[in-house]
């Protein structure tokens, strides 16, 4: 692949997973102030944690990939698994982030709960779907 073209794929991971860590860091921050005691919020703050920590390292490995191969002007060999599980953890980091945002629901009310649950596992459907449909194209 040229170099160009791996650049421009690391860059759009890194930014994704930034923004997507910033949404996971706002959620907790948002929980933390609330004031909200509870299990639930307690289960909530700690996803949302726990995702934007996999977001955070998707962005800190993918950055650290773009700087070696924009350094060096080549593919790193030795970086590519590095690359794969960062983008596994990020993954992972985006499975967190739903089910963070189907628990928020919850906190309000059960009508709320079952629409935020709805919505999330609609959108975990989705974005397996888009992830298993993109993968087949390699095999």
């Amino acid at each position: 692949m040229p170099v160009e073209n791996l650049l421009q794929e690391v860059n759009i991971v890194a930014t994704l997973a930034g923004i997507l860590a910033g949404f996971a860091f706002s959620a907790v921050v948002q929980f933390i102030a609330s004031n909200q005691p509870g299990r639930l919020t307690t289960i909530i703050i700690s996803i949302f944690s726990l995702s934007a920590l996999m977001f955070l390292y998707t962005l800190f490995a993918f950055v650290l990939i773009g700087m070696s191969t924009a350094e060096l002007n080549q593919e790193i060999k030795a970086l590519d698994g590095m690359g794969n599980w960062a983008f596994i953890i990020a993954f992972l980091g985006l499975i967190f982030f739903l089910t963070g945002v189907g628990l928020t629901g919850w906190v309000r009310s059960t009508a709320t709960g079952i629409a935020t649950s709805l919505f999330a596992l609609m959108t975990l459907c989705l974005s397996l779907w888009a992830f298993f449909t993109a993968a087949s194209a390699f095999s």
